[in-house]
């Protein structure tokens, strides 16, 4: 309700000067308010939508990753007791094969029970300084041969307890581990097991300032003046299999040297009424390189829908998104919109394009998949699917493996040359390199041309062959995210200059409050004096008034 401010002027009533002040101040405080307020309020958006942003890649990244090594390659096996794992997508590639597994791998074990008497306890001093570790194969006789691999452990001096040996053991990372065990009341052993592998087999012996002792000794091969005081609870055993009839042994059960890219784990040995018919596979799957590729298109279309929201304009009068019209926004939507037509290079001499797998871009800027077109180009390259989510660095020959410790590399195809110990590379313009030479090594440091990072292994000495650097379409989306994403990166110099902003309006804030304040008192002042005249000009009034009156009644 406005306030009538000509009725507080009245001569019975004198000046309101609380009303008209506030009247007059908030006439100029008012617009000023409202435009450090609209500011403030769409800086702290932006702000918050900029955090929402920053997370919202982040998760991306964070799913996408997933799906590093998803190459379309479905790795199976018909028995339990044999596991298969893909541990390098760019060496991997299909097989199918029986396999028999007779025996597995395992680490000798050892039990010191003091002779037989049990340890009373594992606090106690045992009388040792020192203990070494010799590792190698037990053969007839008992005759040890060594590795070539020993390890000497320095114990605590004059009070070494069983506690001791076992955490040093434990702490020498040597791939030996110990325990100890409460056998019966009161009786302790200390188990000691090695690494896996028949020439992993142990000879333990331990000494007390230089003289050799008995405590902890397990050295059948010469028994001298102490007995052992260990039994050998397990003999270590290399694992023993058949892959299509062809025997094959291994130290480990973990096998990484089989087939390339592939880690078998074997578990057990082979169930008797399995005979030879378990089969092991790598075998391209139309099935799983669709489903990898839905999750693709979903994360990605997830994205934009979010960039969407928060860019979208303003219509019929309701407000845009806080992020409308911001540039970084703009480019960020567009380029993941061209994904479908940007070429990845470096998987084939010619390049690939995600538009060929049948992914499309719709009217809305979203992503599809024509899934016939996906199946009829999968069917005829089911190698070319790893462009979409496995960077990979790999080479026409097999003799030759690659690989690059940095990402700085530019994708492509470059030719790669080995005669006389000199090793060269070409980029598809012409241009050719040396490369640095090493044992069995060969690398490319410069960034003269795009193979910055790049190292060759190969035991050849004539190589002639390709390198393709592919860096897959999941991975560039990626590095663009990490630069975005990095501290001082596009987003945080947005959310600091706004934070500047923000800054710079709480100050003109400041700067308004005095303002208004000094105004408010320059208008107190001036209307209170005005108060006061106009209750003077009342007195006079009523003076005179008071005199004619006087005067009226003398007549």
């Amino acid at each position: 309700m406005a306030t009538d401010y000509l009725s507080a002027l009245n001569a019975g009533s004198g000046l309101n000067v609380n009303q008209i002040v506030d009247a007059l101040v908030d006439a100029e405080r008012v617009p000023k308010q409202q435009k450090i307020d609209d500011a403030k309020e769409t800086a702290t958006v932006k702000i918050s939508a900029l955090g929402s942003l920053k997370n919202e890649l982040s998760v991306f990244q964070t799913n996408t990753a997933a799906l590093d090594g998803q190459i379309g390659l479905a790795l199976s096996s018909s028995t339990s007791n044999v596991k298969l794992s893909r541990t390098d997508s760019s060496l991997a590639s299909e097989f199918s094969h029986t396999i028999n597994v007779s025996s597995i791998a395992a680490g000798q074990v050892l039990n010191f029970d003091n002779g037989g008497s049990g340890f009373s306890s594992t606090t106690a001093d045992i009388g040792i300084d020192n203990l070494t570790i010799d590792f190698g194969t037990w053969g007839a006789g008992p005759a040890f041969t060594s590795n070539g691999t020993s390890s000497s452990l320095s114990l605590t001096t004059g009070a070494t307890a069983l506690s001791d040996v076992r955490d040093a053991i434990n702490n020498a990372a040597i791939g030996v581990t110990a325990s100890i065990i409460e056998v019966s009341t009161g009786s302790y052993s200390l188990m000691v097991k090695s690494p896996e592998g028949a020439e992993n087999a142990m000879r333990i012996t331990t000494s007390l300032s230089g003289a050799a002792v008995g405590v902890i000794k397990y050295d059948p091969e010469n028994t001298g003046s102490f007995a052992d005081t260990a039994t050998e609870v397990v003999s270590a055993s290399d694992a023993a299999f058949t892959i299509d009839g062809i025997s094959v042994t291994r130290s480990s059960n973990t096998i990484t040297d089989l087939f390339s890219g592939i880690t078998l784990e074997l578990d057990n040995v082979s169930a008797s009424d399995m005979g030879t018919n378990q089969v092991i596979s790598s075998r391209y799957s139309e099935t799983d390189a669709l489903a990898t590729l839905e999750t693709v298109v979903s994360e990605i279309n997830y994205l934009l829908s979010f960039l969407k929201e928060q860019s979208k304009p303003g219509t019929n009068g309701e407000d845009g998104g806080p992020l409308h019209g911001d540039h970084f926004i703009r480019y960020t939507e567009n380029k993941i919109k061209n994904l479908t037509s940007t070429a990845i290079a470096g998987y084939d001499d010619e390049e690939i394009y995600l538009s060929s797998f049948g992914v499309v871009t719709e009217l809305d800027g979203t992503l599809s998949i024509d899934e016939t077109r996906f199946r009829e180009y999968f069917d005829s390259n089911p190698e070319h699917f790893a462009a979409v989510t496995t960077s990979m660095i790999r080479t026409g020959d097999a003799g030759v493996t690659g690989s690059a410790p940095t990402d700085f590399f530019t994708p492509g195809v470059y030719g790669f040359a080995l005669s006389g110990g000199t090793a060269t590379l070409t980029d598809s313009g012409g241009t050719t390199e040396n490369m640095s030479a090493g044992t069995n090594r060969y690398g490319y440091s410069s960034d003269t041309i795009g193979a910055t990072g790049l190292l060759l292994d190969t035991s050849k000495t004539s190589v002639n062959t390709n390198v393709y650097m592919g860096r897959s379409i999941m991975q560039t989306l990626s590095k663009y995210i990490d630069d975005v994403l990095m501290l001082n990166g596009d987003i945080d110099e947005k959310i600091y200059n706004l934070e500047d902003d923000v800054d710079s309006l709480v100050e003109e804030q400041e700067a308004l409050d005095q303002q208004i304040a000094s105004q408010r008192a320059i208008y107190v002042e001036k209307f209170t004096a005005m108060q006061t005249a106009v209750s003077s000009f009342k007195k006079t009034g009523e003076f005179l008034d008071n005199l004619i009156k006087s005067w009226n009644s003398s007549n």
